[in-house]
């Protein structure tokens, strides 16, 4: 049970970057990845959403399931366990926004 408790988070993330990778959705208020820069240039809209969903699933992979394996093996306490795994769920997607902000700086310069 706390396995599927813990992969549920990172399972929902990897849906919706996985949906945004495939339906690229137009620049909208509503879905996607939405900020004030993404949503001044139709290229920069389009680079963030393909980069956070990449960047989302990457992180989700790379550390979610890992973490998640770590705590369902060696701790016993179930809600320490899907606390511990919910942190590295967000802590995972934290990092997605921190690249995908970081590559939109790069590419497209700082915000005049």
């Amino acid at each position: 049970m706390k396995w599927i408790m813990g992969l549920l988070l990172p399972t929902l993330f990897t849906l919706l970057a996985a949906i945004t990778l495939a339906v690229k959705p137009k620049p909208n208020s509503i879905w996607g990845y939405r900020t004030l820069r993404s949503m001044s240039d139709e290229k920069i809209w389009y680079f963030a959403n393909r980069t956070w969903a990449i960047s989302t699933i990457l992180a989700s992979l790379l550390f979610c399931v890992p973490a998640v394996c770590l705590f369902n093996a060696f701790i016993k306490d179930v809600l320490t366990v899907v606390l511990l795994d919910l942190s590295a769920a967000f802590i995972a997607m934290f990092a997605a926004i921190f690249i995908t902000q970081a590559l939109i700086r790069r590419k497209f310069g700082k915000k005049q």
